[in-house]
């Protein structure tokens, strides 16, 4: 090694490798700023991640996916069950708390009614208020046919009730009720049924839906509409389309207050309905005609005839079955109609002649008042006492062969129910062979 003839201590290095050592440091240099750049660096990027600001730089810099739809000014919430429900927010359906099912499809299929159409159909039976719509799925359980299944639930029930359930035929609007499946005359049947019986042109005016709750052996009710008015309300038998009752409205305003019609020519209208609406004389007989004014007591409007008929069996009147007709004082047109044929002929049992007298059925129901209110003794009065048969059974139901008897039924009354302001008589049942007391209403 060469030294430095100016500096004996030092040792000397040429001028090319005083380059190359400067350059080895540089290098160096140059590499520990790169790496303590990298680590400071890789630090600011954890920092980031874990403070979340990087996951927002990028969800703001990332555009939709194809396919996806911007999120609008409606909300779609989470289904909260199996179900898989969403919030309603299609435009113009139902409110903003009705749930949709997601079966139900946001475009109609082919042959399918809009959602919106349904609804204004449900609508019809079950206005908004007093009834709320809850939710809307889409369902074929109880037929072959799709139905929307609408839960609804009164409004003034609180927000706890689960409420009931409605259906609406998806194809046609008509309401479906579970179990009109079984009945003959189907709902088109039906209302070409009413078209011919009431002379309507059109079946769009016909609203129809079957009933067979509790208290009903299974019917068509009807209504029929006109200017947004509804002109007639009935029912129709489901096995054989005849019509078994109907009320037509009445306009009272601007009417007369005089009848045109007295109450013969009345009977007559109404005896030629009967036999031209059952297609022959029926065994019946008339019980009870009166005259009905419209209006408030203090208007003076001509009124209806009403006019009772009792259905005769083996010469002996039925206390239910029969026919009640109204006709118009003033048009003569049949404004309401009511025939109630419900007992099969086999279940009337062989009419003999009563072994309890008359006065032998009032005695008994006399003592069976006596017992019930002893103070109204004194003044128990005997409206009549006649023989019938005790035909009324409850609704649904089929009275067994020969099981209707014949009966006294006595009427009365006393001096509080006189002084009621609507006074219903009591009435007491006695069977016509044993004297077995069958039945008893008396209510003050």
């Amino acid at each position: 090694m060469n030294k430095n003839p100016s500096d004996s201590g030092a040792a000397y290095l040429p001028e090319r490798y005083k380059q190359q050592i400067g350059a080895k440091k540089r290098r160096r240099f140059l590499k520990k700023a790169a790496i303590m750049f990298a680590v400071i660096a890789t630090a600011v990027v954890i920092y980031l991640v874990l403070s979340g600001v990087l996951v927002n730089t990028l969800n703001q810099s990332q555009h939709p996916l194809p396919g996806t739809v911007e999120s609008s000014t409606e909300t779609l919430p989470r289904p909260s069950s199996a179900a898989s429900q969403t919030a309603l927010s299609r435009n113009g359906t139902g409110s903003p708390s009705t749930i949709i099912g997601t079966d139900v499809p946001a475009q109609p299929l082919i042959g399918m009614l809009p959602l919106d159409d349904a609804i204004a159909s449900l609508h019809k039976d079950y206005p908004e208020p007093p009834y709320t719509l809850i939710s809307v799925n889409l369902t074929d359980h109880y037929t072959n046919r799709s139905l929307y299944e609408f839960r609804m639930k009164q409004s003034d029930l609180p927000a706890a009730d689960s409420g009931f359930l409605v259906f609406i035929d998806a194809h046609t609007g008509n309401p479906y009720i579970p179990g009109q499946e079984v009945a003959r005359i189907s709902t088109d049947q039906a209302k070409n049924h009413i078209q011919e019986a009431f002379l309507i042109p059109g079946s769009d005016s016909i609203r129809i839906r079957y009933d067979n709750g509790p208290d009903s052996a299974g019917t068509w009710l009807f209504t029929v509409q006109r200017d947004n008015r509804t002109i007639i309300t009935g029912s129709l038998d489901p096995d054989t389309g005849q019509i078994v009752s109907f009320s037509r409205a009445v306009v009272r305003q601007g009417r007369q207050a005089d009848p045109v019609l007295d109450s013969s020519a009345a009977r007559k209208i109404a005896d030629s309905y009967i036999i031209e609406r059952n297609g022959a004389p029926l065994p019946i007989n008339m019980s009870d005609a009166r005259y009905e004014p419209l209006g408030f007591p203090d208007e003076s409007v001509a009124g209806l005839y009403v006019f009772v008929y009792n259905r005769i069996v083996q010469e002996i009147p039925c206390d239910d079955d029969g026919i009640t007709i109204s006709v118009d004082s003033v048009t003569g047109e049949i404004t309401e109609y009511n025939r109630r044929w419900n007992s099969p002929d086999n279940a009337f049992s062989v009419a003999v002649d009563p072994l309890v007298k008359r006065y032998e059925a009032i005695y008994l129901v006399q003592q069976k008042a006596r017992e019930i209110f002893p103070e109204s003794v004194s003044g128990l009065r005997i409206i009549s006492a006649e023989i019938r048969w005790k035909d009324m059974h409850q609704p649904g139901s089929m009275p067994r062969p020969g099981s209707i008897s014949i009966s006294w039924k006595v009427q009365f009354d006393d001096d509080i129910i006189r002084t009621q302001q609507q006074p219903v008589p009591a009435t007491g049942w006695i069977d016509a062979r044993t004297g077995k007391i069958l039945d008893f209403y008396y209510q003050h």
